[in-house]
């Protein structure tokens, strides 16, 4: 005998099904699934309120975890197999969003005179959106060499090719490579190569100052989610690093390679501070485009 299912209007944010009944976790807020229908091995769910763009989520428990069902819409209808004798549904909104960054570099002859370099420049801009599993830079770790290859010659490629597993690993989800500011003062802005996801809403991105031995300007894992929601305008201050890969100690130093090599660290001393106050270089801002 087929068993029968009690098909019901939820007025939460998750449902479940088993063979026996559909019913709701009432306890989530927006937005609200209206409807729900069981037909031929296949639940239709519909929903209002929100915002899109919606990513429908699977779980075997209510408090399990939340898996990813299909890509993020802007439909208010999702149509999902049922496979299993249960599972929890919910939607989440305002999934992804599109950002832009402009790099504005302030580092100039005026604000930081002190052995003031001929062509003084950023490199190209250089990074990825990502999740917490990973990192590519941090203060007081050791660079990679992607980030060595960066901060000493301004060489993309390489850092390129350290993110690209993490992609491919499910803790990174795109890279990002945009221009540079030749010469300094100046601006430069990138605009994603696709929306950022609440899977992954983490952004590194980096420059190198140059002339330079080993220094750079950038952010590590910055968080564009704050509160629950995306931001809208992130405006992060940009201070002078050391990758401690080199230890030249002005501009146009010749090479001299650091054994063993140091830690990611920013300059407390020169080519940071001027007049016993550490000036930035420059700033990012993030700004949400939808």
């Amino acid at each position: 005998m087929q068993k029968q299912l009690l098909i019901k209007a939820i007025v939460g944010m998750s449902v479940s099904f088993s063979a026996a009944n559909l019913h709701a976790d009432v306890s989530l807020a927006q937005p609200v699934i209206n409807n729900i229908t069981a037909s031929d091995g296949q639940i239709t769910l519909s929903w209002s309120g929100g915002r899109a763009s919606y990513q429908v989520q699977a779980a075997a428990r209510l408090f399990g975890n939340w898996v990813n069902i299909g890509a993020p819409t802007s439909n208010n209808v999702a149509v999902i197999p049922m496979n299993g004798s249960q599972a929890f549904f919910r939607v989440v909104s305002d999934f992804t969003a599109r950002y832009q960054v402009v790099f504005n570099a302030t580092w100039s002859q005026a604000t930081h005179p002190t052995n003031w370099p001929a062509n003084a420049h950023f490199s190209g801009l250089v990074g990825g959106t990502h999740n917490a599993s990973v990192h590519f830079w941090r203060d007081g770790e050791t660079a990679s060499e992607g980030m060595r290859l960066m901060a000493e010659l301004g060489q993309k490629t390489t850092l390129l090719n350290e993110i690209a597993p993490a992609i491919s690993s499910g803790t990174a989800h795109f890279q990002l490579s945009g221009g540079g500011i030749s010469p300094s003062p100046g601006s430069v802005s990138l605009t994603f190569p696709q929306p950022m996801s609440r899977n992954f809403p983490l952004v590194t991105l980096v420059s190198m100052i140059a002339p330079s031995p080993d220094w750079f300007v950038g952010v590590d894992s910055l968080n564009l989610i704050e509160n629950g929601q995306w931001v809208t305008n992130n405006v992060v201050t940009l201070y002078a690093k050391d990758t401690g890969t080199d230890s030249g100690v002005s501009y146009a130093s010749p090479d001299l390679v650091t054994v063993p090599r140091g830690v990611v660290t920013q300059f407390t001393g020169f080519p940071a501070i001027q007049n016993g106050v550490i000036v930035p270089f420059g700033t990012f801002t993030f700004t949400r485009l939808d």
